[in-house]
């Protein structure tokens, strides 16, 4: 009877330390926002993708700069992964004038704690010729959000 009791006690202490366990476990995931979708499918969507120096898809980031340079309306989503994997989004919408900057490094862990969205508009996107292709940056922002841009287009792709 007294090694049924000891069981059934090692059972029970097992049990909690197991539920305490998966409990720490759910808190940890919840720490970290979701990642919406993954490196494979954002490639499929048409974004923009730089996966550690890999660009997919910088065929749309040359229509783009076309039609901002004709004025046409256009959009795109350029994603760039961190290290760790996490993505780091820049939205560009050209409404004919003016672009619209999105920079969203929300899903970022390792980020600290000024991760988010932020927004500007600016006048325009300008190009320099670097050694690994050609660098664009946004110029004549209303503030500092923009410098957060910048994309190298790598030679090989242009």
């Amino acid at each position: 009877m007294k090694k049924l009791g000891v069981i059934l006690s090692f059972i029970w202490l097992s049990t909690m330390l197991v539920s305490c366990q998966q409990k720490e476990e759910v808190g940890e995931q919840q720490t970290y926002p979701q990642i919406p979708y993954s490196y494979e499918e954002a490639i499929e969507k048409g974004d923009v993708v730089d996966m550690h120096g890999e660009v997919s898809n910088v065929e749309n980031f040359t229509s783009f700069i076309e039609h901002v340079e004709q004025q046409t309306e256009d959009e795109i989503r350029i994603t760039i992964y961190t290290v760790e994997g996490a993505p780091i989004f820049y939205d560009l919408r050209y409404d004919g004038k003016k672009i619209h900057y999105t920079y969203d490094d929300s899903l970022d862990g390792f980020g600290g704690p000024d991760t988010g969205i932020e927004k500007t508009t600016c006048s325009e996107i300008v190009s320099e010729q670097v050694e690994e292709g050609t660098r664009y940056q946004l110029q004549d922002c209303t503030d500092e959000v923009g410098d957060t841009f910048y994309f190298v287009a790598p030679k090989e792709e242009l």
